[in-house]
């Protein structure tokens, strides 16, 4: 209960002052790391820190998986709070001047959970997709070489 109440301080003068927020997922890329944190519906961030220490806020979103394969850096996206369900797959890049910047690359029916990435770039999560009747429904999917496709391979739903 402590530990949560001071997260929730740390957001709401983070609201009025720059503040770095603890990483939840963390990957090594672009001669640097990527960090993702997921702040629930105060929204966290995705943010590049260079080997010099200098950072870079690239995405203001609720990151839950960065992964890196051949085929380039992703990261795994979105919220579902109230009414809200929404989530991305966003590709990330370098700019000439040596900026990264991220892009969707595709809409997800909903928000991502479960998020399990894989030394091989690889990630699977469960998308939740709606209602059906009074129950929540989840469906599985995984992402690999910048393709997202169904798959069998998630935990069920906690």
């Amino acid at each position: 209960m402590r530990r949560c109440f001071v997260r929730i301080a740390a957001m709401a003068v983070c609201t009025w002052l720059p503040c770095a927020h603890a990483a939840d997922v963390a990957v090594p890329a672009f001669d640097g790391h990527l960090l993702g944190s997921d702040v629930g519906e105060w929204i966290g961030r995705l943010e590049y820190v260079a080997r010099d220490g200098a950072r870079q806020t690239v995405l203001e979103e609720n990151i839950l998986g960065i992964v890196k394969d051949a085929s380039g850096v992703f990261a795994i996206g979105g919220l579902a709070h109230m009414s809200t369900n929404r989530g991305a797959i966003y590709r990330i890049d370098r700019r000439n001047d040596g900026t990264l910047s991220a892009g969707v690359l595709l809409t997800l029916a909903g928000a991502p959970s479960q998020v399990r990435t894989y030394s091989d770039g690889t990630a699977d999560f469960l998308v939740f997709e709606g209602w059906t009747g009074n129950r929540k429904h989840f469906r599985c999917y995984r992402l690999a070489n910048a393709l997202v496709e169904p798959a069998n391979t998630c935990e069920p739903p906690r």
